[in-house]
């Protein structure tokens, strides 16, 4: 089965290579890479990536982080062909960090505008990687960073912060998994808590990683999701849920 990938806040996929070598040898995996348009928000991106999906091959959609609703809402349109729905270090709503007793959602605005491509690399470093960062991922995340445009990183954001994909959650079809990082910095356990109500039967495995779970830990996640796929019913077999 193949297993597509939609990236987390940069929106291309050179953050996920690692985790993509360590999902090949028992899947074809790739990743889908989004336009660099500000104008895109999150229905403009679900619409560009509906056409994109695999047609005539069984396949799991798997939404790292900020591609949660993104991945949430095609399963919910449930294409044809699609088997399992993954969601990594994801939420249906605006998460609220750990650290701070408000979401996204209730920051003000200008937030949202923080040039956060400029923002001192040790910092964004310990934020989505905290203990597994490293002198070669700090530098993976210092070049997505660069090559950001400030316009999108802010209305990327500012989706993020009026995102509600609960009810379309409730409407997968599918088996879904959640990816829980327990060392997350930027989405607390409270995002699991509203998907678990929203779709009761989703499965959730928790690893001792950081926000980037599928950067600094690729091989376990890899393996931890090809176990979950066969156990939902193998590489090839239907995997409906009709809850």
């Amino acid at each position: 089965m193949r297993c597509l990938v939609l990236p987390g806040l940069d929106g291309g996929g050179a953050l996920l290579d690692d985790f993509l070598a360590a999902m090949r040898p028992r899947r074809d995996a790739h990743a889908l890479a989004y336009p660099g348009d500000p104008a895109l928000g999150y229905a403009e991106l679900i619409d560009w990536v509906w056409p994109r999906l695999p047609a005539h091959e069984p396949f799991a959609l798997i939404g790292e982080s900020f591609s949660g609703p993104v991945a949430v809402a095609l399963a919910a349109r449930r294409p044809p062909q699609l088997k399992a729905l993954v969601l990594c270090a994801s939420f249906v709503r605006a998460p609220r960090p750990p650290w701070s007793p408000l979401g996204l959602a209730a920051l003000p605005a200008w937030t949202h505008r923080l040039p956060l491509q400029r923002a001192p690399l040790a910092a964004a470093a310990r934020a989505a990687l905290g203990r597994w960062s490293t002198a070669q991922r700090r530098q993976r995340l210092r070049a997505a960073l660069d090559a950001l445009d400030p316009a999108v990183l802010r209305r990327r954001l500012g989706e993020i912060a009026r995102v509600d994909a609960r009810a379309a959650l409730a409407g997968v079809a599918v088996p879904t998994l959640y990816l829980r990082a327990t060392a997350d910095r930027l989405v607390s356990r409270e995002s699991w808590e509203d998907i678990r109500r929203a779709r009761p039967r989703t499965e959730c495995i928790a690893l001792d990683a950081p926000h980037f779970v599928l950067q600094a830990c690729p091989e376990e996640a890899a393996a931890r999701i090809g176990d979950w796929l066969d156990r939902a019913g193998g590489p090839d077999a239907d995997l409906a849920d009709v809850s």
